[in-house]
């Protein structure tokens, strides 16, 4: 029952008395917030009490809005909020004027008026709409209490012509035809509530007269949208807004574009799901107050219910401020205030006298199972929650590294798999060609570097996913053995390029580790030192004793590796020279495999590097006393 009447409320939340409620709590979750920064390029030029008082009565005449323009020039785009549907009969010279201001500035957007019950659109005198860049209508449509929250991006009249709202009007105008396409697009089907920013006052305002004394420097303006509208005390277009509900304020028309320019450039408006969705929103909570008085005692089911009315407008704040989502909440509210009273006066007209006897015979036979039965399901509610969310959030961790695992694979697979064999079918049917053959030996030599490259990528991916996947089995070894192991493994391919390698090892080290694995890592490291290197150089492989830890420094002088570069060097299939010329083959595996490997035995690789001074890869591991271990 408690759930068709949330539908209910639910399917009314527009509708008679709860439409204005839902309105009043809106405005509250807007006032509650604190205002976020205005943004610097957009500027308000006030028609206030203080340029009237100086430039005398309003309205003024059309050659000072000319005289204005001249100031802005170099704006991104003005938006004049003013409507000169008629000619200055008394002074037509300044007609002309401000329509050669507008032309020669070229970014001006001046507003239409569209009156709905006789579907006409009222514009500016044609000597003037013509000179304008474009033009939006600019009407303000308040809701029924008179309070302004929304407003539609675009009209459609019906005669089907389409009316663009100002700001999108103004976005056009300042060559940002994307941001007006995107923010069209997104509100076709619905009219979205304006994100104020703040109280009225918070944008940057800046008087007429001082503009057009040119107290402002032209220079200010530029790169930036600029309104100009009224905003004195006696022009009357000032409107109530969300945030004059707490005290504060009514707001401008020429503010509330200013606002509603931001959220076109920013797109992010206060939108409402649709009806099933806030159905469903609303039902939620209604079930879990029904879960509490089933479960919970009178006391603490209305200590509940309250919390849970916090709760709900806490949520609704959150959503609002935090994922520009606007759900109504009255029809929950009301059903949960009405729960409380609704259930007790159910279940004592209904079942009062069965339960008091029930409880009496169920306190003579067994007095404790009242008790215990509490106590389990209060453990219960205690217990297997947080332990189901927690496997809950394992499991999706689980999910997530294995979808990028099977991207990795895929990725392996379809490209870096396919290259080298790609080759050796373009370098075959190359070779069935007379005249571009190439040499038995040179034909040879190519196809033995694809298929050693092929080769090389297959052990990589192998090793990476066999030291991921295996459980390191550990036993104590002699560090600086196996690195000279290791020197003696690279020695041959340093010789071809002349390349020494110095190991400098001072005293013995011992570390629990996989000799196997460890002795691949580190042989890894020297081998890229050799690649990456130039002929003649030195290599040095560094053992540092620090305490309870043992550094070993792998030092080269090659490429080096960009800053930009470094924070993913050890992650799979990435390279720092990929794309440079004449840089070695590689499958971005190797330093992944190393770093896998080390931190499997608990310890850590870093790089320390600058690009064309050559790298220093120091690996970190934990010592132990071989006495110890025996």
């Amino acid at each position: 029952m408690l759930v068709l009447l949330t539908l209910l409320f639910s399917s009314l939340r527009d509708d008679f008395a709860l439409g204005k409620l839902n309105n009043l709590i809106y405005d509250f979750t807007m006032a509650a917030a604190i205002p976020q920064a205005a943004p610097p390029d957009i500027v308000i030029v006030a028609i206030d009490d203080y340029s009237i008082a100086n430039l005398g009565f309003w309205p003024w005449r059309r050659i000072s809005h000319a005289q204005l323009l001249g100031r802005l020039e170099q704006a991104r785009a003005v938006g004049i909020d003013l409507v000169f549907q008629e000619p200055n009969p008394a002074y037509p010279d300044d007609d002309l004027a401000l329509s050669e201001a507008i032309r020669h500035h070229g970014r001006v957007v001046l507003p239409l008026i569209y009156d709905v019950q006789r579907d006409a659109v009222h514009t500016a005198i044609p000597l003037l709409s013509k000179a304008a860049k474009a033009s939006g209508y600019i009407n303000i449509e308040p809701d029924p209490d008179g309070v302004v929250r929304r407003v539609a991006l675009q009209r459609i009249t019906p005669s089907d012509r389409v009316l663009p709202h100002f700001t999108i009007a103004m976005l056009l105008a300042g060559d940002d035809t994307d941001l007006a396409l995107q923010a069209l697009s997104a509100s076709k089907t619905d009219t979205p509530h304006i994100p104020f920013l703040g109280r009225s006052g918070h944008f940057q305002i800046v008087p007429y007269f001082n503009v057009l004394n040119g107290d402002i420097p032209p220079s200010f303006f530029k790169d930036k949208y600029v309104l100009v509208g009224s905003w004195g005390s006696g022009l009357g277009d000032t409107f109530p807004t969300p945030l004059s509900k707490a005290g504060m304020s009514s707001m401008s028309g020429v503010e509330i574009l200013a606002n509603t320019l931001q959220a076109v450039r920013s797109n992010e408006w206060i939108r409402t799901p649709p009806a099933w969705l806030i159905a469903l929103a609303s039902c939620l909570p209604v079930l879990l107050a029904c879960q509490v008085l089933i479960y919970l005692s009178p006391r603490a089911t209305l200590l509940s219910l309250i919390g849970l009315v916090i709760a709900i407008l806490l949520v609704n704040w959150i959503a609002m401020h935090g994922f520009n989502l606007w759900i109504p909440p009255l029809a929950s509210l009301i059903t949960i205030l009405l729960a409380y009273p609704l259930w007790h006066w159910r279940s004592q007209e209904a079942a009062l006298n069965q339960v008091t006897e029930e409880l009496n015979k169920l306190q003579l036979e067994y007095p404790d199972v009242r008790t215990a039965l509490n106590e389990r399901l209060s453990g219960l509610n205690a217990r297997n929650l947080p332990h189901r969310l927690t496997q809950l959030h394992t499991s999706i961790d689980l999910l997530r590294q294995a979808q990028t695992k099977r991207e990795e694979t895929l990725r392996f697979i379809s490209h870096d798999m396919r290259a080298p064999q790609n080759s050796i079918l373009a370098l075959t049917s190359l070779q069935r060609q007379d005249d571009s053959k190439l040499a038995p030996d040179q034909f040879l030599h190519k196809m033995e570097g694809y298929a050693e490259q092929t080769l090389e990528l297959v052990d990589n991916f192998i090793s990476l996913a066999r030291a991921e996947a295996m459980e390191m089995v550990l036993s104590p070894l002699a560090l600086s053995d196996l690195l000279a192991d290791c020197v003696d493994d690279a020695w041959a391919s340093a010789s071809k390029r002349s390349i020494s390698l110095n190991l400098n090892d001072s005293e013995l080290v011992w570390v629990n580790g996989n000799a196997p694995m460890l002795r691949r890592a580190f042989t890894n490291l020297i081998q890229n030192a050799i690649k990456y290197g130039p002929d003649g150089n030195q290599i040095d492989i560094d053992l540092v004793l620090d305490k309870k830890t043992v550094q070993v420094l792998v030092k080269d002088q090659g490429w080096g590796i960009p800053a930009e570069n470094q924070a993913t060097i050890f992650e799979p299939y990435h390279r720092a020279h990929e794309n440079a010329a004449g840089a070695p083959s590689g499958s971005g595996l190797g330093l992944a495999f190393v770093k896998t490997v080390i931190n499997k035995h608990g310890g850590d690789i870093v790089l320390d590097s600058t690009n064309e001074q050559g790298c220093t890869f120091i690996v970190s591991l934990a010592t132990i006393d071989v006495c110890d271990e025996d």
